[in-house]
């Protein structure tokens, strides 16, 4: 499974809305039976310290690419 743009709004962050809606998340995968999750995020330490704080690794062998034309 992959997860696509989780985003609370600056003025709402740092009150646990994000927590919970990754924590719903997670809760119904889990029933759904999908055993492992993805993410792409940004190289914000903010952002990657959330994500960790949750349980998320860091993935060494994952190379993210781009070209702009």
């Amino acid at each position: 499974f992959e997860i696509n743009d989780l985003a609370v709004a600056p003025k709402y962050q740092g009150q646990g809305i994000g927590a919970k809606l990754l924590e719903r998340c997670l809760s119904d995968m889990k029933e759904k039976g999908i055993a492992a999750v993805n993410l792409i995020t940004s190289n914000d330490k903010k952002l990657s310290g959330f994500y960790e704080k949750h349980g998320f690794k860091r993935e060494n062998e994952v190379i993210l690419m781009g070209l702009e034309i």
